[in-house]
């Protein structure tokens, strides 16, 4: 199923829906996650403009609610894992979704007044991993397209969202890469400090 909507005509809609979504429906999930979070940046654009760093703000309450951000650390640890202890794991997990913020909130920061077309997943209930397609559309006709990733907890049968693929490019998977090599030559420890760096420079 195709819907088409413009941001600023479902601001109330969707705060007023977003504490009542169905988390056992993936579909739900996204038009919640991607609905509030634009009508909430077209809202709240004055104090975005002369407060820029207000967007984190947004992205944890819009966002991370539906994110499983500790599955979506664990795969970029990948095989190094098994090669760390609990708190290591606890802490890398904690400075990834501070990176996560700080990264979606950067990304999203240019949106206003956009389109959202969402193509709901109808073939999902037989599925552990599943993606749902959004293409953003500006006032200048300019195309976007984004995938939510989403995976389901079995033991809660909720889906969240783990990766966000911008153009084909999965920001998952390019952090995977990116952080795997560092943490098998410079180990786990190093790799948090230059996390922490990140999102130290992020709000700077």
């Amino acid at each position: 199923m195709r819907i088409l909507f413009t941001v600023i005509t479902l601001l109330f809609v969707s705060f007023a829906s977003s504490a009542t979504v169905d988390m056992s429906d993936p579909n739900q999930v996204i038009h919640s996650v991607s609905i509030s979070t634009f009508a909430r940046i077209t809202a709240e654009k004055e104090r975005l403009q002369s407060e820029p760093s207000y967007i984190n703000v947004v992205i944890e309450e819009e966002l991370i609610p539906y994110f499983d951000y500790k599955y979506a650390a664990y795969k970029v640890m990948g095989r190094h894992l098994k090669n760390t202890s609990k708190a290591q794991r606890n802490e890398f997990v904690e400075v990834f979704k501070t990176y996560l913020v700080n990264a979606y909130g950067h990304i999203l920061f240019e949106y206003e007044q956009q389109e959202i077309e969402i193509l709901d997943n109808t073939h999902f209930k037989e599925k552990k991993i599943i993606s749902i397609a959004v293409r953003i559309r500006d006032q200048n006709d300019q195309l976007t397209q984004l995938a939510f990733k989403l995976r389901k907890n079995k033991k809660t049968g909720e889906w969240k969202v783990f990766d966000v693929i911008a153009e084909g490019i999965s920001m998952l998977n390019t952090k995977h890469s990116e952080l795997n090599e560092l943490i098998q030559k410079k180990g786990i420890n190093h790799v948090i400090e230059l996390l922490e760096q990140k999102n130290r420079e992020f709000s700077s």
